[in-house]
């Protein structure tokens, strides 16, 4: 309806509406003249055409401007965009409830299998490795009418990776733990597995403890790189700190910032914390991580404790206290250490509805730039040494004194801290390999009791090796019976 006005100073006023669309399809109209009340009139034949022919020739200029914005070179004569054909609308929007549904149980080892690109499941066990999907059929929401139900989702979890980490879970004996893998260019998730996601949900965020010190490294060689590559001096046990610990020591023992990393030392990196990186820098570097937020649909946010103090700073530059993240967050930490980018992990390959529709999936963000790729090398470089010669030294190490994996090198950290919610120490390791140019991104968090049986860089390394060898020995390569690009199934 368009209403227009005489101008200001005429002693007539005219308005005239015009609406069409009602239910018969006939063209209304009404007058109103002069300043009184405005009074029904009866249109001529002769009227009601001329009225007629003033509206079309309103949309056909209405139709021309609004095609020449869109960017059409011109018009055809006598069409105007009313009257042209409609675009094909694309398919429904896949439903949230399924993108964020995350079947991470023992009970996905239930489901449905699609072999991919034509593969058979006899292939994943043979010499070809082919790959083999989780498929799940879901009902449709109620509430999207648009989606004919069943859903079929197609996930990206491996089906032989993900029934081996259970594997390795039952053999350690794990209560409460996960164990993620990621492909960190991607950001694609080969496997997600939760023992107990009840008493411990995978979703939720848990004391990061010294996985920290890796951004803490980062932020030190990016604002303050001398500081952070001259050695560290400290005295008395490393793991514990106190206020006056914060300050250096003229004597002691010296360590570099990769043998510290390596072994986990909280006086040096508290003191990298206050003295070379400072608050506002080291929470723009865990922000910048992604830390601070929901690294996929459902999962919590991390969150940061305030800071008050130097010995805040301090402890939490080191991962004794204030920082609280996910293990998706743990994986993606290990991810942006490949390239320096951090991706979004995803694990819904696609969702076809009962039409046999494709439903569209959100577009995925370009990884982003958290640190150059110059400073990723040199991190990982650094991390190696945890796995050879720090705390994770006797996971990646047989009876022998061999190395687990063969020639296939990790960048890794381990950390723990006791916490309350729930109660139990939390144990982590994440790791990238192989370590010069990663495909693999690995992170374990378990949940430990009085009792336990292996630490979470042991279950990590026996993952790894599921991931690199075989019989005949271990290599780089072997990976890609994993990492291969997934391949649309046709069932």
């Amino acid at each position: 309806m368009r209403r227009g006005a005489a101008t200001a100073g005429s002693r007539e006023e005219a308005e005239i509406d015009v609406f069409s669309g009602d239910r018969g399809g006939a063209l209304r109209s009404r007058l109103r003249l002069g300043r009184g009340p405005a009074r029904p009139r009866a249109m001529t034949l002769r009227g009601r055409a001329t009225l007629g022919v003033l509206a079309g020739v309103v949309v056909l200029g209405v139709g021309a401007i609004t095609t020449r914005v869109a960017g059409s070179p011109a018009l055809v004569p006598g069409l105007s965009a009313v009257s042209a054909a409609p675009r094909p609308l694309g398919p429904p929007d896949a439903p949230l409830e399924i993108l964020r549904r995350l079947p991470s149980s023992r009970d996905i080892l239930e489901l449905a299998v699609s072999p991919s690109a034509g593969r058979d499941r006899a292939g994943i066990d043979g010499a070809g490795g082919g790959r083999v999907r989780f498929v799940e059929i879901r009902p449709a929401p109620s509430t999207r009418v648009d989606l004919p139900g069943p859903l079929r989702v197609e996930y990206t979890f491996d089906a032989a990776l993900t029934e081996e980490i259970f594997s390795v879970l039952k053999r350690a004996r794990v209560r409460r733990g996960h164990v993620i893998v990621l492909e960190p260019r991607s950001g694609r998730v080969l496997a997600y597995a939760s023992t107990n996601a009840e008493a411990f949900p995978p979703q939720r965020a848990y004391p990061a403890a010294s996985l920290v010190k890796i951004v803490t490294a980062a932020a030190a060689l990016h604002h303050a790189p001398d500081e952070a590559r001259r050695p560290c001096i400290y005295t008395g046990n490393p793991y514990r700190l106190r206020r006056s610990q914060l300050k250096p020591p003229r004597r002691g023992h010296q360590v570099s910032l990769e043998r510290a990393l390596a072994t986990s030392n909280n006086h040096c990196f508290a003191r990298l914390a206050v003295n070379a990186v400072g608050s506002v820098a080291l929470l723009d570097a865990i922000a910048r991580f992604g830390l601070l937020e929901s690294p996929a649909l459902g999962h919590d946010a991390g969150r940061v404790s305030p800071v008050e103090d130097d010995y805040d700073l301090g402890k939490l530059g080191c991962g004794l206290a204030g920082c609280r993240i996910t293990p998706l967050h743990a994986a993606g930490l290990a991810a942006t250490l490949a390239t320096g980018e951090r991706p979004e992990p995803w694990w819904v390959q696609s969702v076809v509805d009962a039409r046999g529709r494709s439903l569209k999936l959100p577009r995925r963000p370009r990884p982003a730039r958290v640190m150059t790729r110059k400073l990723a090398d040199e991190l990982r470089a650094m991390m190696v040494r945890t796995t050879t010669q720090g705390t994770a030294k006797s996971a990646f190490r047989d009876r022998r004194g061999r190395p687990v994996l063969g020639d296939v090198k990790v960048a890794g950290k381990t950390g723990n801290i006791s916490g309350t919610d729930p109660r139990g120490r939390y144990e982590w390791f994440i790791g990238a390999a192989p370590a010069d140019r990663p495909t693999v991104a690995v992170a374990v968090v378990q949940l430990h009791d009085d009792l336990w049986w292996r630490n979470s860089s042991q279950i990590a390394s026996e993952v790894l090796k599921r991931i690199f060898c075989e019989k005949s020995g271990c290599s780089a390569e072997l990976a890609s019976r994993y990492t291969a690009p997934a391949a649309v199934s046709a069932l």
